[in-house]
């Protein structure tokens, strides 16, 4: 099993080092980069996704979340994370990790958002097959509001 620990740190780390490296490098295929093709991503909580049925679905594919975020790298212009927690269960090939990040858009603001991502992984531990990110939605509503508007979707 420490093996196991081993492939599924290094897959954690390439997963959060992809989110990183996808805004500095605006392309959205990074954020998929250690996803199984079938990955499924859910939103939580719930309310925060009905409350923005015109940018969220409740379950995405890779290819829905790379569409998705090519709207918001045009209004980001850095992302800096801090991993306060990692937690993984080798037994049920899952991983919780908390996230701090600071977005910082074109203008120079910055907005900082706590995420959780709920991850499950491949039987080999190199793929993700599911994420479920749990979004800080005070801080989230604010910079999607900003987001929305600089993109002009309503």
């Amino acid at each position: 099993m420490a093996d196991l620990r081993a492939v599924l740190q290094k897959t954690i780390d390439a997963f959060v080092e992809n989110n990183t490296l996808a805004v500095k490098k605006k392309d959205s295929s990074l954020f998929s980069a250690v996803l199984a093709d079938d990955c499924v991503r859910i939103y939580r909580p719930r309310s925060f996704v009905e409350r923005y049925p015109q940018f969220f679905k409740a379950q995405i594919t890779n290819a829905d979340y790379e569409a998705q975020m090519k709207i918001e790298l045009q209004t980001m212009q850095d992302v800096s994370q801090k991993i306060t927690r990692t937690v993984i269960d080798t037994t049920e090939r899952r991983a919780v990790i908390w996230s701090e990040q600071t977005i910082t858009t074109p203008s120079g603001a910055q907005n900082q958002v706590e995420l959780l991502w709920d991850l499950s992984f491949t039987e080999d531990g190199t793929r993700v097959t599911q994420i479920q990110e749990f979004v800080d939605t005070f801080e989230a509503t604010k910079l999607l509001e900003q987001m929305l508007s600089k993109a002009g979707v309503k």
